[in-house]
């Protein structure tokens, strides 16, 4: 017995309108399915629905259910997105007055992500996968970012050192 894959990822939403704009527009999804905006769905008291695809089997589904966002870093959802696209992300993120933070560079790997909240205050980030570590630390640099997340930063040079000490 084992886990297949991922269906679906609910989020409550306090607008739904707001969200699939959001989750439309600004992340390139595509509304695939309204459930809830009938009469006949109003009088079985379904819950106003929008299901959102943004890449192939990464399904959201919208809801109009009263949100419970956590707190905290380490709760968030992560998606990929292509690093050569990256400066185009943080400047979608201040022209639409979205709340972001980053770039931020994680040791030893390539990966480097933004967070960004969504109009209810999820968590998301969006992981963009440089070729190297090198790469993703001189990109990150580049554009004034740090290196660790939201919660604790770093200094990548001493990462550097003390892994290079360590040989790992």
């Amino acid at each position: 017995m084992k886990i297949t894959g991922l269906s679906h990822l609910a989020l409550a939403c306090r607008n739904l309108k707001e969200a699939e704009d959001f989750y439309a527009r600004i992340l390139g999804g595509a509304v695939i399915r309204r459930i809830g905006g009938t009469e006949s769905d109003r009088q079985a008291g379904r819950v106003p629905q929008a299901i959102v695809e943004l890449a192939e089997g990464v399904l959201l589904n919208l809801n109009g259910g009263e949100p419970e966002v956590p707190e905290g870093h380490f709760i968030h959802w992560a998606f990929h997105g292509d690093a050569a696209e990256i400066d185009e992300w943080i400047e979608t993120f201040k022209k639409e007055g979205i709340k972001w933070y980053g770039p931020y560079g994680h040791g030893g790997v390539g990966n480097v992500s933004l967070y960004f909240h969504d109009p209810t205050g999820y968590l998301l980030e969006l992981t963009l996968a440089f070729p190297d570590w090198p790469t993703a630390k001189a990109e990150v640099q580049k554009r004034g970012g740090l290196f660790g997340s939201t919660l604790s930063t770093y200094d990548p040079d001493e990462w550097d050192r003390e892994h290079r000490e360590s040989g790992g």
